[in-house]
């Protein structure tokens, strides 16, 4: 069986790293679902490369989080579970919220427009029903909140925790009700932001994090999502 997500690639001395990118991006993508098992053989002839790479990119993974061994013969995609959702997504309110706090008071007329077209850019993905540009233009948006709040500590901090729950990007944006809701999020954000109301982006940041942490868990309840 032929893994979706995963193609031949390059061979630099640094194979390791490429194969442990790709691996982890057909993850976080949710190519490669929760429960599938990793075996070397087929990943060493589907991305064309030796089984020492892929060793040691599946065992970063493992430290990532993102796979687990499952017996003697491998590794397959962790589960995430409800404590993991409630465990991350509690973290990363606290630390995008403070960021988004600094960002308010740093904004720049520049960074207000990227922002601004990027919410042009999103309805026009959610008007079209195009969930991968709803992912990109979703991710972007916060990405460029991270950075603006110019510290690479709290910027680092944030990294560690994206991968984890990037996975159910796309399930939440499928919904069309959660995408709407998300948008005026970002145009309320926006607002505030405006204002030089840091106080009031904390607050709504916090807020979106979190109701997307209960549909996440609720999703997980009802068996919709692994």
């Amino acid at each position: 069986m032929t893994l979706k997500g995963i193609r031949p690639v390059r061979k630099p001395s640094f194979m390791g790293d490429v194969v442990y990118e790709s691996l982890k991006e057909a993850i976080v993508n949710g190519d490669i679902s929760p429960g599938q098992r990793l075996i070397e053989n087929q990943l060493s002839m589907q991305m064309d490369v030796s089984r020492i790479p892929i060793r040691e990119a599946i065992k970063k993974l493992e430290k990532d989080g993102l796979v687990e061994k499952a017996d003697k013969r491998g590794f397959i995609v962790k589960h995430i579970s409800k404590g993991d959702v409630e465990e991350t997504l509690g973290i990363r309110a606290q630390l995008e919220s403070y960021a988004a706090y600094l960002a308010t008071e740093r904004m720049t007329d520049d960074i207000f427009q990227i922002l601004q077209d990027n919410i042009k850019a999103y309805r026009q993905a959610l008007e079209s029903g195009d969930v991968e540009k709803l992912m990109e233009h979703n991710t972007q948006f916060h990405e460029v909140i991270y950075k603006a709040a110019r510290s690479e500590k709290l910027y680092s901090l944030i990294n560690n925790f994206r991968d984890l729950i990037f996975r159910y990007r796309k399930p939440l944006l499928n919904n069309p009700e959660y995408a709407r809701v998300s948008l005026n999020d970002h145009e309320e954000m926006l607002s505030a932001m405006r204002e030089k109301d840091k106080d009031r982006v904390e607050t709504l940041v916090k807020k979106h994090i979190m109701r997307g942490k209960d549909i996440i868990m609720n999703e997980l309840e009802s068996g919709r999502l692994i």
